[in-house]
């Protein structure tokens, strides 16, 4: 399995240009087959949203990313018979062809979290993380005292069975001797991700990571995740056993549950592009086949909103939102310290930490575009959330939830037309300050 960004900077730095799988992999319950395995087809205050679409790739300031890593040398050799026919086998069940060779790893539960605890620590600043967790407990997304770092650290690390770096090109999977079905299942998963980048280039989303277009990314992964989970699905009913499928099964069930320090927020984040990724998927191919998902993989989904609203993709396109950087008018001492889009998709899974999903899902739709910026002085920190939405019905329905949502916090939600701003603070003393800012 794989993440969603938990505002996309601290997942992404994990995920990046890491394509994961973990425990549960996939958004759907594997089936046992009831015979034989077989092939089967299966401007408003605060901000200034324009009209421009959000291909419009401006680099935001706070924008730092870290420096790429180095490719891998690539080991040569035959692989091993057992993982040569995986390799064939998800080739066939995919469509597509390896272009060059890829070696991959068995390694151990403790090799895969040390690779991972390094990866991270390259790629995500500790200062960038706490600047993000300040912003995301005054949004009400994380509970009060949460460590962000630590938080993804700890789900990585204790949830991730395998990963492909389309940087390094290692792809390494948990294994032992054995090779248990769960191994080959996570491997059939992995190897999708390598055929993916040999055909299609799996850089782009490495790229959109690395110029902070959040959404965009998190849309891009949906796809490439949703793709590798409905890829192995297919090559486990074709090429597995009942009795394999029913000891993957036992395994994940089996499999401990994220640790206390990993909040709800960063969970829902974490699986977003495998659940909404692997539906997303099934409609392109209901569409136009395994011929429409390589189209697709072409010219990705831009938003979330396309992912959870397949009839969106491809000509819906959002806004450019972007929150102001009002630290200036905060007064002396203030300066802004994170920023994020905000998509459909985010929006989605905070609101569903406290309401029905049917109530989340419905203030989220109808999302056009948003970004919030936080900015800090001492222990203070305010955050101005900017949002634009289709129509003022879907403004107000956003609003209306909003109010709902900020009824317990320091918070204040601002709307014009179609265009909504919401003021969160870390204390009522400093909200009243970012009124003072916005006007």
């Amino acid at each position: 399995m794989s993440p969603s960004t938990v505002t996309r900077r601290a997942l992404s730095a994990l995920m990046g240009v890491l394509f994961l799988a973990g425990a549960c992999t996939g958004a759907k319950p594997l089936p046992v087959a009831s015979g034989s395995p077989s092939t089967s087809p299966s401007s408003s205050a605060g901000g200034s949203p324009s009209g421009s679409p959000a291909s419009s790739l401006v680099i935001d300031p706070l924008c730092k990313p870290p420096p790429p890593e180095k490719p891998g040398q690539q080991k040569g050799g035959a692989l091993p018979p057992a993982i040569a026919k995986i390799a064939d086998q998800v080739e066939k069940e995919r469509g597509l062809k390896f272009k060059r060779p890829v070696s991959p790893e068995p390694v151990s539960r403790q090799q895969i979290a040390r690779m991972l605890t390094r990866s991270y620590q390259e790629q995500y600043p500790k200062a960038q993380a706490a600047a993000e967790g300040r912003a995301l407990i005054t949004m009400g997304a994380l509970p009060a005292g949460t460590d962000l770092y630590k938080a993804v650290l700890d789900f990585g690390t204790s949830q991730i069975l395998g990963f492909y770096d389309s940087q390094t090109r290692k792809l390494v999977f948990q294994s032992n001797k054995a090779f248990s079905p769960l191994a080959r299942f996570t491997l059939a998963h992995e190897l999708t991700h390598a055929l993916q980048d040999q055909n299609f280039g799996l850089g782009r989303l490495d790229r959109l990571n690395r110029i902070c277009q959040d959404d965009r990314a998190e849309a891009f992964l949906s796809l490439i995740e949703g793709d590798a989970v409905e890829s192995q699905i297919r090559w486990a009913r074709a090429s597995l056993s009942n009795d394999d499928i029913r000891q993957i099964q036992r395994e994940a069930a089996s499999f401990p549950p994220p640790p206390a320090s990993v909040p709800r927020f960063v969970q829902e984040e974490f699986g977003f592009p495998y659940a909404a990724g692997q539906s997303f998927v099934e409609t392109i191919i209901a569409r136009g086949g395994l011929d429409a998902l390589d189209n697709a993989l072409r010219h990705p989904p831009v938003s979330t909103e396309q992912v959870l609203h397949p009839a969106k993709y491809p000509k819906d396109t959002p806004r450019d939102v972007r929150a102001s950087d009002i630290s200036a008018m905060l007064g002396k001492g203030w300066k802004a310290t994170d920023f994020s889009d905000v998509g459909e998709g985010f929006l989605q899974d905070m609101f569903q930490l406290e309401l029905p999903a049917p109530e989340a899902r419905l203030a989220a739709a109808g999302w056009d575009g948003g970004q919030y910026r936080a900015f800090g002085k001492g222990s203070r920190t305010a955050v101005l959330l900017t949002t634009v939405w289709d129509t003022e019905r879907d403004a107000g329905e956003f609003s209306a939830t909003m109010g709902r949502w900020i009824s317990k916090r320091s918070a204040k939600v601002v709307r014009k037309g179609t265009s909504v701003t919401v003021l969160f603070a870390s204390d009522k003393a400093t909200l009243r300050i970012l009124e003072t800012a916005v006007g």
